[in-house]
């Protein structure tokens, strides 16, 4: 199951210990790829600390001194104890060596099958999440090779057997992962050609060819000239020979049913659209969450798009914002794919190769998933992403949680003077008032008003919709009441992204009584709170006692808050806009909390 393993450094220090699963590891070779050479004073009570804490939530059950079990203690260090085979990096390398194995005695499909099995531990080949715990560049950069190393040998493999469809994600990945390494170009440039993508592969060549001259100031090498020359001699056979075989692949897309992606670039999401696509070339459920408002059916709608032409069925999109009952998502769903209401959606589908997106969902969870677990077990080929702003539960599913716009640390380089959010203001503005200007004081305004909204880019999109008849000081005042101003005229648009009101209220709706009446006195609370002060504003629930953590964490998963981890615990949060929509509903749909008796952090 699940475990919350609390604070980044409280994560890291397991993180070393998985690193070298089965070795003791000392306290100074913690520190170092814990902190590196900035290690606090306190840093040595610290490690100890984590791992008392890490051993309460690996072995809960056990008295404080049995938990030693999965952490034991060495000779000036600590010790991971579990099966190699039960940590992702060292069962990575297992598989590797087997499938290296298998190859050398030319059994190719087996090496293709681990090799398959090893490259699905991964997530992320650039390693981003364990780059921001750990102070190790060296384990990670020998890390980042060896899945570079697998990467090769799989693309390879599933080449030679035919199996370019499954493999062009990971040659796609590897491509970017490796821009300077010519075999690696020149197998995803076969392995596009191998899936009727010619121009594709055409485009990407001379990408490659402007970069290493650009770059190194060279030609593409040979393995790199004979691709190229091997998708020209196939789409010469396909186009200028008597007899040859009709329209390529890329003339005849796979068909897209339903709504069509959004239109626009994608502001500072693309590792969040990267993540997306590497993970569905590995899952068959993926559910994207968050607050109402952050772009989730963009991103979803985005990467199907981009996965479309690996799709010999195409895509379904189907919008569930306005249905009402179980029985409507099953209908349009059947109707979307082209047979009469009532056909169960998975004989529809049966083998073929496809996706399914269905959007806008938490308001028919239960329904949602029905539908989809039916798919899932009965469609070997179809994966399906769900947007929704809480996951759906099932036990296959997995969830990508998505944030508003706002910047990360470490991460500000990437944006040159202007923030995300601001580069969304300016652009939505520039499309409803043409020659519009903003000045290096307008944009410091912006990026005010973009804080005071979250950075949600549906209340940023529709606040910049607002100068298409006012000034951006009227804008800006208001902002005093933004869920009942920010209204601009829409159409074309679900009822939900119409004003900040409708979008949050939408959220409300899908809470239960106690839910509701929970989230409301939440109100009097600040925007940080501790799981305490939410218990004192629910003593006097008329459902009888609430259950504080479990009450928050329902919450949460509703994205109507979100949790970090410090050293005192969890500490929850809300947005300002979810804020100030239980504050100002806490007014008119409920008594007043006696907002002295709560203590203010």
């Amino acid at each position: 199951m699940p475990v919350d393993l609390g604070p980044a450094k409280q994560r890291a220090v397991l993180a070393s210990l998985a690193l070298h699963v089965g070795h003791a590891v000392s306290i100074d070779c913690m520190l170092g790829m814990v902190w590196g050479p900035a290690q606090p004073v306190s840093a040595r009570q610290l490690v100890h600390t984590y791992v008392a804490r890490l051993r309460r939530l690996l072995e809960p059950d056990l008295p404080p001194r049995g938990r030693t079990n999965i952490i034991s203690s060495g000779p000036g260090g600590y010790r991971l104890v579990t099966s190699r085979e039960l940590v992702d990096v060292t069962r990575f390398e297992l598989l590797y060596r087997q499938a290296k194995q298998f190859l050398c005695a030319d059994e190719p499909q087996r090496a293709f099958e681990l090799l398959g099995e090893a490259m699905r531990l991964w997530r992320d080949p650039e390693l981003a999440e364990l780059s921001a715990l750990l102070n190790s560049p060296e384990i990670l950069d020998l890390l980042r090779r060896r899945w570079s190393e697998a990467a090769l040998d799989y693309v390879r493999a599933g080449l030679d057997l035919k199996q370019a469809v499954a493999v062009l994600p990971a040659a796609r990945r590897l491509a970017i992962t490796e821009p300077m390494n010519e075999v690696a170009q020149a197998l995803y440039i076969v392995a596009l050609e191998q899936t009727g993508r010619r121009a594709a592969a055409v485009r990407h060549f001379d990408d490659i060819r402007v970069m290493l001259k650009a770059e190194l100031g060279v030609q593409p090498g040979s393995q790199l000239s004979d691709a190229y020359r091997a998708v020209l001699a196939g789409d010469d056979m396909a186009h200028g020979r008597p007899g040859g075989p009709g329209p390529s692949a890329e003339q005849v897309r796979p068909p897209w049913h339903g709504r069509g992606p959004g239109l626009g670039p994608l502001i500072y999401r693309e590792r969040d659209l990267d993540a997306v696509m590497s993970l569905l070339a590995e899952q068959r459920l993926l559910t994207v969450t968050g607050p109402p408002g952050c772009g989730k059916s963009m991103l979803a709608l985005r990467a199907a798009a981009c996965l479309r032409d690996n799709l010999l069925g195409g895509v379904a999109v189907l919008d569930c914002a306005e249905l009402t009952t179980p029985a409507q998502l099953d209908a349009h769903l059947s109707e979307l794919l082209g047979a009469e209401p009532g056909t169960p959606p998975s004989r529809l589908l049966g083998d073929q190769q496809m996706l399914i997106v269905l959007d806008d969902v938490e308001h028919v969870i239960d329904a949602c998933v029905e539908v989809v677990d039916e798919v899932v077990r009965a469609c070997p080929n179809v994966s399906v992403v769900v947007t929704s702003r809480e996951p759906l539960g099932v036990p296959y599913e997995t969830v990508w949680r998505l944030r508003p716009l706002a910047v990360t640390v470490g991460d500000e380089a990437r944006w040159g003077a202007e923030p995300p959010a601001v580069q969304l203001f300016a652009r939505r503005a520039a499309q409803v008032s043409p020659g519009l200007r903003l000045g290096a004081d307008d944009l410091r305004t912006v990026a005010d008003l973009c804080a005071r909204l979250d950075d949600l880019p549906l209340a940023v999109e529709l606040a910049a919709e607002c100068l298409a008849t006012e000034t951006l000081d009227e804008l800006v005042r208001r902002l005093d009441d933004p869920l009942r101003e920010l209204k601009p005229p829409r159409r074309g648009q679900p009822v939900h992204h119409r004003s900040l009101q409708a979008a949050l209220l939408r959220s409300l709706h899908c809470l239960d009584g106690q839910e509701r009446w929970c989230f409301l006195r939440l109100g009097a609370l600040p925007l940080s709170f501790r799981a305490e002060q939410a218990e004192a504003v629910w003593a006097a629930s008329p459902y009888g006692p609430v259950d504080g953590r479990w009450m928050l964490m329902r919450l949460a998963e509703k994205s109507l808050l979100f949790v970090r981890h410090d050293l005192a615990g969890p500490l929850y949060g809300k947005l300002r806009l979810v804020h100030r929509l239980a504050a100002d509903l806490g007014v008119t749909e409920r008594r007043p909390v006696d907002a002295s008796a709560v203590p203010i952090l």
